[in-house]
């Protein structure tokens, strides 16, 4: 909050909000109703805090606002307004599929029969994800579908701030990686993938999966076969780990078409990866997709 004026100033803070919306001094612990004197030119920061009601359902939001008013002059005063969400789950579900076609069903199936609890964002609906919203949660399953080019491309400040924050993310699609979106520091550096944007391991057509003996998410899986007629199309990515990474899924060439890495961020706190190139709804049977998400889901520790 900047002071515009020419004089010294300070201001009484006032909230509005169906959910109880409390002002604090930045360090987000002590309250705080009135701000220190603000410098001419200067600005101060104010945390605010918005209390979501233990019924809230998932996902559901509500605006608050706070005003400043200025000491010197009651008649200026500025307004800003919030939205907060409501997480009730520890793992969310992002869909990035653009419903062509609509595949959330299938991972609202796995989530359910692996026993896992979860709130659902659909970018198609809204394609701003607060990043504050995703880190609420303790593991994140982004799937993308069809969705082309470059998915991730507007997310990955989101992700790295959540795998900063010691976050698990299980994500799959095909053509996530084509061309350049794969040579980014974050498909480096945090999905720990070797990627030279050629076509040498793009737009692979895999007939099926083969769990990697061993890994703690692959393991237990024979040859599965991959259902192109989900998405109706067979863009399926080989990936090469970059170490601690290790494979998770080779695919009927021998190539890797997944892989797990648990690694410590530059937070120091550890966060959870598995990476699939290839499409989870298009995976074997119901059954053995929930088998992999409650392998991912103990992985991650949730």
């Amino acid at each position: 909050m900047s002071n515009d004026g020419y004089g010294t100033d300070h201001y009484t803070l006032s909230t509005t909000g169906s959910w109880a919306t409390t002002t604090y001094e930045a360090d987000c612990t002590t309250p705080e109703t009135t701000t220190p004197d603000v410098l001419a030119g200067d600005s101060t920061t104010v945390c605010v805090k918005v209390a979501v009601p233990g019924g809230a359902a998932s996902g559901s939001s509500q605006e608050s606002s706070m005003t400043a008013t200025s000491a010197a002059d009651s008649t200026v005063s500025a307004t800003g307004t919030m939205t907060t969400f409501a997480a009730a789950a520890e793992t969310l579900l992002i869909d990035e599929d653009g419903n062509a076609p609509d595949v959330s069903t299938s991972y609202k199936n796995a989530l359910t029969a692996a026993g896992v609890s979860f709130d659902y964002w659909d970018l198609a609906t809204d394609p701003v994800l607060p990043a504050s919203y995703l880190s609420a949660h303790t593991s994140a399953v982004w799937f993308t579908g069809n969705s082309y080019p470059a998915p991730l491309g507007g997310y990955e400040n989101e992700l790295t701030g959540f795998l900063e924050g010691g976050g698990g993310l299980l994500m799959s699609g095909q053509d996530i990686l084509d061309q350049a979106a794969g040579t980014t520091d974050f498909v480096h550096d945090y999905l720990h993938i070797n990627w030279d944007g050629s076509e040498v391991q793009n737009d692979k057509s895999t007939a099926d999966i083969h769990g990697v003996t061993g890994n703690p998410v692959g393991g237990g899986f024979g040859a599965v076969p991959l259902d192109h007629t989900v998405l109706n199309a067979n863009f399926e990515d080989q990936i090469t780990p970059i170490a601690p990474a290790t494979a998770a899924f080779k695919d009927d060439s021998g190539a890797t078409d997944g892989l797990s890495v648990a690694d410590t961020g530059t937070s120091g706190t550890t966060y959870h990866v598995v990476f699939l190139a290839f499409p989870l709804e298009g995976f074997g049977s119901a059954a053995q997709k929930a088998t992999l998400v409650a392998n991912a889901m103990a992985f991650f520790g949730s």
